[in-house]
């Protein structure tokens, strides 16, 4: 008579099994995403159901950054009216006493491309005439009073809101930079009006005048957006 015997296997053993399978699948599945740009969901469920992932059906994937020009610009100024700043093809930010002037600049912002998520924004403005060693202020405008090119003056321009973006001119002509990602977030929430820029310090009598391009002008403002 032949005998048989049989081994037990003990329940935690085949909990433990079941585990490294769940956490197999989970990492075949973190895997296969990766190597995804399409979008659609994905769910891995282990053979007794009671471990399951499941991925959003929305993926960012590779999407190209957005860069847009200017929709409105123009300057405003303390002590005058300037009245037809909004069609000059320069703009401009300068600090004497009593006597300062602001640009305002607005730019259409695209739609946010389907699962992503803004990640970066940068405004970039062309000094055409740089005064050097200015630090100049980008603040984002509250959306609660609008404003237009041809309308707004120096006592019209609506409240900035939250922390400003800073940049310090050279004594380069071209391309100056603002890392404006925390503003432009905000606009995306809470409503877009527009940025302005400003000295940090509105005081003196010297040359202290940045002139920008403007829309009108050769190298309008652009705001370069990336998403992920």
């Amino acid at each position: 008579m032949t005998m048989t015997t049989r081994r037990r296997v003990p329940r935690s053993f085949g909990r433990l099994t079941l585990r490294a399978t769940a956490v197999a699948a989970t990492v075949a599945l973190v895997v296969g995403l990766a190597e995804q740009t399409a979008q659609s969901s994905f769910t891995a469920v282990t053979a007794d159901g009671g471990n399951k992932v499941t991925a959003a059906a929305d993926f960012c994937g590779s999407t190209p950054a957005s860069v847009v020009t200017a929709s409105a610009d123009t300057s405003v100024a303390q002590a005058r009216d300037d009245s037809t700043a909004w069609n000059l093809t320069s703009m401009y930010v300068w600090a004497k006493n009593a006597d300062n002037v602001r640009a305002l600049v607005k730019f259409a912002l695209p739609s946010r491309p389907t699962g992503c998520v803004l990640t970066g924004a940068t405004l970039e403005v062309y000094n055409a005439v740089p005064q050097t060693g200015r630090v100049i202020e980008v603040w984002r405008l509250d959306p609660a009073t609008s404003w237009t090119e041809a309308g707004v003056r120096w006592a019209t321009v609506p409240a900035t809101a939250g922390a400003a973006a800073t940049s310090t001119t050279t004594a380069t002509v071209g391309w100056q930079n603002w890392t404006v990602t925390s503003q432009v977030a905000a606009q995306y929430a809470n409503g877009n009006n527009g940025l302005l820029l400003k000295d940090a310090v509105e005081t003196g009598v010297g040359s202290t005048m940045q002139t920008y391009s403007s829309r009108e002008g050769t190298q309008p403002p652009k705001l370069t957006l990336t998403w992920g």
